[in-house]
């Protein structure tokens, strides 16, 4: 009897350490959303949404999914006990707003045109909604004990959320940052073939490593003997990774 309680118990401890399979749908209101990829952060794997927005992904509890695609927001999800019984679980994904075809001003900037002093600090779109949110603003003042005079707005953005919802913007907007760089730098085939990676997993690949710190600061410096040292690294480790997980299941189509 006793033996067969530590069997019991050695089995219950093994299920709950296993991947299982999450069976998800990437939404955005009502809609569903296809063709994006579905990324495991812990394994580097990934899987597709399908035409009405399904994939099944192998995960543990505690993982951290990542959604990635020419259509939506990159955002992150954190994987629980809940999420894995859902079927499906819905993830809601962030449309990216319609972006017209790039046009390039040569040497035509705030600096050349006289609107801000040479050398100043240039910010991002996201950046600059996170410094607007704790800038002192005169007309919104208050009083606090003591005569001291606070800043009104940073207090209200603290208190709502507001300040946080900017910083995770900043650091979504510098990951696609990351991602645009690696991507003027090799195509998809070049990935594939430069560094060893199936095809099916290039994008996989490159979330994986955006995310060390030694290959997006060589991005961000330009450094590129460095990135494809990096890559070259990261590279046999990503592989390893997936030669050590199970095989995904298929993505099952309604």
């Amino acid at each position: 009897m006793y033996r067969l309680l530590m069997l019991l118990l050695l089995l219950y401890t093994v299920t709950a350490f296993c991947q299982q399979d999450l069976r998800g749908r990437i939404i955005s209101g009502d809609m569903a959303v296809s063709g994006v990829f579905v990324i495991n952060k812990r394994t580097g794997a990934e899987v597709k949404t399908d035409n009405n927005g399904y994939f099944i992904l192998s995960v543990k509890p505690g993982d951290r999914i990542a959604l990635y695609g020419k259509s939506v927001e990159v955002r992150e999800f954190s994987i629980n006990e809940a999420a894995l019984k859902a079927n499906p679980y819905e993830l809601e994904a962030e449309l990216k707003a319609t972006v017209l075809e790039e046009v390039k001003l040569s040497r035509i900037n705030p600096e050349t045109l006289g609107l801000v002093p040479k050398g100043q600090k240039q910010y991002t779109p996201a950046e600059r909604r996170l410094k607007t949110a704790g800038e002192l603003k005169p007309n919104f003042l208050f009083m606090l004990g003591g005569g001291i005079c606070m800043p009104f707005d940073p207090i209200i953005n603290a208190i709502s959320g507001r300040t946080k919802m900017l910083k995770k913007n900043v650091a979504v907007e510098q990951k696609e940052g990351l991602i645009s760089k690696l991507g003027n730098l090799y195509t998809e085939e070049q990935i594939s073939r430069t560094f060893g990676i199936p095809a099916q997993m290039v994008n996989g690949f490159v979330y994986y490593a955006i995310e060390d710190a030694d290959c997006a600061e060589a991005l961000r410096t330009k450094n590129n003997d460095l990135i494809k040292l990096r890559l070259m690294v990261l590279a046999e480790k990503y592989m390893a990774l997936q030669n050590q997980k199970t095989p995904d299941t298929p993505n099952h189509e309604n």
